[in-house]
């Protein structure tokens, strides 16, 4: 957005903006909204919206503020005929994963699973989903989160398999599963894991998730609640109709980013590791965690082509998610759901958010624990787990 405004008229432009930001930034759906004056010239007004839907932008359009403003600038600009210049910015285009296989040259290859598990791929709808597999007994299903892979239960995995058959899968897009051509995020995953557990033929499974994978497993259990004996849900905050959306959200800055198209994917290129680092040192509560190992690994991962747009993509695929949710739930999820939060960061806000969306809600909060549970605490989250999912 371009308008000029006619001299003398530069305060009462300044008020009627003033007016018109402070109402846009309560809006729903506004992902950024920011006007201002050209330094070298008080005349010239410049702005940009990003919304986080072509619906959302149609709403503000019709408000009574924006409304407001348009039949005020007709009386403060050197052009009334004409008072504003827009123009609508789009991707160039769409940054979607490339095809990727371990061992390509010019990667580092794979970390390695643990002593006892396998890795390997199975064809799921339109990709080659990648999982690692050990143990035998009762099949529990693990779901990484951001930015993280499979690999964030490494030292979960063993403990869990001494029981239990565990598979621990990479999400659709991230560690060495393929992005297909459908949507990244959350929805899709809960496909995903329900072609997967058909192919496997797991049956009724056990099933926890950390972060995005808290939300995929959420949604895995609404949409196929027979598929699933218990659901755990490790700091993550599943969305659905109880979801406040919007600038008043109270959500950490990143998420708004994350959900800019195109944007994130172009500054972060060939800063992964840096990016990455930012998120273990912010969310950990533990120095050292995830391990210097652990960060090489999810640094492969994520540099990765498109890695990092298949990560935004769950960001953006919010809607989509409370939408999913809101068309399955049509009463409280009816399965045995333990919530745990690290008590530096989600702590028991996990079972609060889960208690609008399932009738049996264990809470479990960990002491001196940040948002990497399955790293910060994997011989405590192993008990409570395995707990949990023996039903004692």
């Amino acid at each position: 957005m371009e308008l000029t405004t006619r001299p003398g008229a530069q305060r009462e432009m300044r008020e009627a903006l003033d007016r018109l930001v402070d109402a846009t930034r309560q809006e729903n759906g506004v992902v950024r909204f920011e006007v201002g004056l050209d330094p070298d010239d008080d005349t010239r007004v410049l702005g940009y919206e990003i919304w986080a839907s072509q619906d959302a932008l149609d709403e503000h359009k019709a408000k009574a503020h924006t409304q407001e403003f348009r039949a005020r600038v007709r009386e403060l600009v050197v052009d009334p005929a004409t008072p504003m210049r827009t123009g609508r910015w789009r991707p160039m285009r769409e940054e979607l994963p490339a095809a990727y296989v371990p061992g390509t040259p010019g990667f580092a290859p794979p970390a390695a699973p643990p002593p006892g598990f396998t890795s390997e791929r199975r064809l799921v709808n339109d990709v080659r989903m990648h999982y690692v597999i050990g143990g035998s007994g009762t099949p529990i299903v693990l779901l990484h989160g951001f930015p993280n892979t499979w690999y964030a239960w490494r030292d979960v995995m063993p403990r869990l398999a001494e029981r239990h058959t565990v598979i621990a899968v990479d999400l659709r897009g991230l560690g060495d599963s393929d992005p297909g051509t459908q949507p990244n995020d959350v929805t899709t995953g809960a496909g995903d894991l329900h072609g997967l557990v058909a192919e496997l033929g797991l049956g009724p499974v056990m099933l926890a998730g950390q972060d995005w994978g808290g939300s995929t497993a959420f949604a895995f259990a609404a949409a196929y609640p027979d598929e699933v004996r218990r659901l755990a849900v490790l700091e993550a905050m599943p969305a659905g109709p109880w979801t406040e959306t919007g600038s008043g959200s109270g959500s950490a800055w990143f998420v708004g980013f994350h959900q800019v198209p195109d944007l994130p994917e172009r500054m972060v290129t060939g800063r992964e590791r840096a990016y990455l680092d930012w998120f273990f040192r912010a969310f950990s509560a533990n120095p050292g965690v995830p391990t210097p190992a652990a960060v090489d690994e999810y640094v492969r991962c994520y540099t990765r082509p498109g890695a990092m747009a298949s990560a935004f993509a769950r960001y953006r695929g919010r809607d989509r998610e409370i939408e999913h949710n809101t068309r399955h739930l049509s009463r409280l999820l009816d399965l045995p759901v333990m919530a745990v939060g690290g008590e530096q960061v989600f702590g028991a806000a996990v079972a609060e958010n889960l208690r609008h969306g399932a009738s049996d809600v264990r809470q479990e909060v960990l002491a001196d624990c940040g948002h990497y549970v399955s790293e910060e605490r994997p011989a405590e989250l192993a008990s409570l787990l395995l707990s949990f999912f023996d039903g004692v």
